[in-house]
């Protein structure tokens, strides 16, 4: 698989600094799951979510090292480079059963921790992963499971999603990020992160945020084709938009949110009061 330009640069630097900054030995892999993985890459939005295997736990000094090489990759790159450090044994285990371990965080803070959402990664990196250095995702054991992962997306509509549609009805144009960019990203975001788990749910198979999209025009009734088409511009940076009042479109992905939420889960969205 040939890596957008950007992605494999932001590989190349990260080795570098790690063979700088780690012990020898303590790296082993370095694999790319999310939307890379899945051949999908937007430049406006898309960040780099990787996996990589350590021959040991690192310790406290070892931990400021990571630290270290990813404040050097921020100042490097405004491209987000996330992900966990952990043995190659631990993909063999549910990931609900592995320790805290280092982790580079949405957030930009490196923290050790136990996370859930490792059961989309597991089976990202099963499915698609792409092996960078170390042995080949092939060659390793996965842990993988479809009954918990449908069960884990489900949850995930019905508390950080249903959450997010809960809010929507309390937001308004001005309550939104200020900076272009960031409102881009927000609207974007919960229109197609969300319909990527409803194409889990209804065809079994992951995929990327925008080939997402494109399906949802394919399965979703005619009434929320403009919001998705929207998302879609949104994620891409593209053409001009339909919507030129901004609560119509805030309208619109509440809507269209709570309709993938309930769809996904069974249960209505109680819409909170202004």
């Amino acid at each position: 698989m040939t890596l957008p330009a950007p992605v494999q640069d932001l590989c190349d630097r990260f080795l570098v600094l790690a063979e700088q900054e780690l012990p020898d030995g303590l790296l082993t892999g370095l694999y790319l799951c999310g939307g890379v993985a899945f051949g999908e890459w937007a430049p406006r939005e898309s960040d780099v979510d990787f996996v990589a295997t350590v021959s040991r736990r690192p310790d406290g000094a070892e931990v400021e090292a990571l630290r270290a090489i990813h404040n050097q990759l921020r100042k490097y790159s405004s491209t987000r480079f996330d992900g966990p450090y952990l043995l190659a044994d631990d993909l063999a285990r549910d990931p609900r059963a592995v320790p805290p371990v280092p982790e580079m965080l949405f957030t930009g803070n490196l923290e050790t921790i136990v996370s859930g959402s490792r059961i989309i990664t597991w089976h990202e990196l099963a499915r698609a992963g792409v092996t960078i250095t170390g042995p080949e995702l092939s060659t390793l054991k996965i842990w993988t499971d479809e009954s918990a992962l449908r069960e884990y997306t489900v949850d995930n509509l019905d508390t950080y999603w249903r959450r997010n549609a809960e809010g929507l009805s309390r937001a308004t144009p001005d309550s939104l990020p200020a900076d272009d960019r960031e409102r881009d990203y927000l609207l974007s975001h919960c229109i197609l992160a969300s319909v990527r788990l409803q194409h889990l749910l209804v065809t079994g198979e992951m995929t990327a945020k925008s080939r997402a999209g494109r399906w949802g025009l394919t399965y979703y009734d005619e009434r929320w084709h403009r919001v998705l088409t929207e998302g879609l511009r949104l994620r891409d940076g593209g053409s001009t938009s339909t919507y030129t009042d901004q609560t119509e479109l805030l309208t619109d992905v509440r809507d269209f949110l709570t309709h993938v939420v309930e769809t996904g889960t069974g249960k209505p969205v109680v819409s909170q009061p202004q």
